[in-house]
């Protein structure tokens, strides 16, 4: 896709991984449209050119192909994620440079993040939260048998996927900061404090190279966020680091009475500012979550009623927002229905607010359409923003496009 193929940005240029849309990677890979923007890669939805099956692509930003340790830590993930095998961690499908552009092939995944249920619930069941645990745990568990320690554990890097039977399981992805055990001769490029500070052990802030307690311990933030509806430690990266290492936080059972106290125990040794004092790894946390299940009491299922009467399927992909005043925001879709999509954000945008929206359909265009704010929702801590968004005057043509993805992924 050509840059004069599709509306400017509303920042001014177009995103250099916008270029990538409709080329064919190493001969096979269609990219049909971007899902996801990070700081080095992003991650298309593509189509295998010969066997037709969709796939998660991450590519290497063009800007960064020829910044060395950008493109050994992309096929380092690719290495990493060869050593596991397991159905809750995403399955690497391929990988290899082409030309100068490294690439890693995932399988492409029907999900919506604990990240994004948080934004729009604030909080989680204690029933669904156990749930989630239960499959997380098994997922480090895995990884840390593999000799890996993933290093950003976090909501948004843990997925609710819808299966082919309907039902849900989870899936870790994004191994993009992970690391091999210290133990281990590791090829790391040199690089700074790498992973989400809100989350990261106290010795990972300090630089130290980590062991699977750091992987319990962001497991254990992430855990305390969905029952709590924040998280524990709060500021800049010094903020975090102090408190984290005093332990001064809310008492989660004051913020959630409703959690039983072996659950509560459980998550403050995870979160412990001492290493050995955390679960040992992965599979240390499974057998503890194990041993409370009792405790755990039956509440709501985890997949809540739609806000609205339309059929809502994933869809993740950035976009961009611009606000009466000129103001433009960056967020990211969830999901989409027939009458809007489902936004979260870090920017603060009000009920009833008209915007301008850019993002790409389904098809890999690039369109411009105005929408209103039907619903918005901060979270506790008022870090996100989820927003339900009604278009208004999406061409018919634009509306077909959406509409048949969303049956062709309702029905599988």
């Amino acid at each position: 896709m050509s840059d004069d193929a599709s509306p400017p940005s509303l920042r001014g240029a177009a995103p250099p991984s916008e270029r990538l849309i409709g080329t064919l990677l190493d001969g096979r890979y269609e990219l049909l449209r971007e899902m996801g923007r990070g700081g080095l890669a992003s991650v298309f939805h593509a189509r295998h050119k010969f066997t037709a099956r969709s796939l998660a692509v991450k590519v290497l930003l063009p800007e960064y192909r020829d910044h060395r340790e950008a493109r050994d830590r992309l096929l380092r993930e690719a290495r990493m994620l060869g050593r596991i095998v397991h159905p809750h961690v995403v399955e690497i499908v391929d990988a290899g440079i082409a030309g100068d552009t490294p690439y890693v092939a995932m399988e492409r995944l029907r999900a919506k993040s604990v990240e994004a249920l948080l934004t729009a619930r604030s909080k989680l069941t204690v029933h669904d939260t156990y749930t989630i645990a239960l499959l997380a745990a098994e997922a480090l568990a895995a990884v840390h048998a593999s000799r890996v320690v993933h290093r950003d554990v976090k909501p948004g890097n843990l997925l609710v996927v819808r299966t082919s039977s309907g039902g849900r399981t989870l899936k870790l992805i994004d191994f993009g900061a992970a690391t091999f055990v210290q133990d281990e001769v590791s090829d790391e490029p040199a690089s700074g404090i790498l992973g989400t500070p809100e989350y990261m052990a106290p010795e990972q802030l300090g630089g130290a190279r980590v062991q699977p307690t750091a992987d319990v311990y962001s497991f254990g933030v992430t855990l305390y966020e969905c029952l709590a509806g924040r998280v524990p430690f709060t500021g800049g990266l010094e903020q975090i680091y102090s408190q984290a290492m005093t332990g001064t936080r809310p008492d989660l059972r004051k913020l959630r009475p409703d959690v039983p106290q072996s659950f509560a125990e459980l998550v403050d040794r995870a979160i412990d500012s001492t290493p050995t004092a955390r679960f040992a790894d992965g599979a240390a946390l499974w057998e503890a979550l194990r041993g409370i299940e009792r405790d755990i009491r039956a509440e709501t299922s985890e997949v809540s009623p739609s806000r609205r009467g339309h059929v809502r399927v994933p869809y993740p992909a950035p976009i961009e927002m611009q606000l009466a005043s000129g103001q433009v925001v960056e967020g990211r879709i969830q999901d989409v229905s027939n009458g809007g999509i489902y936004v979260t954000t870090h920017a603060h945008v009000a009920e009833n607010t008209s915007l301008l929206l850019r993002f790409a359909l389904p098809t890999g265009e690039i369109v411009r359409s105005a929408a209103l704010v039907r619903w918005a929702k901060a979270t506790d801590d008022a870090a996100r923003t989820a927003l339900g968004l009604e278009f208004d005057g999406l061409s018919p043509i634009f509306k077909d496009a959406i509409d048949d993805y969303i049956k062709r992924a309702a029905t599988g």
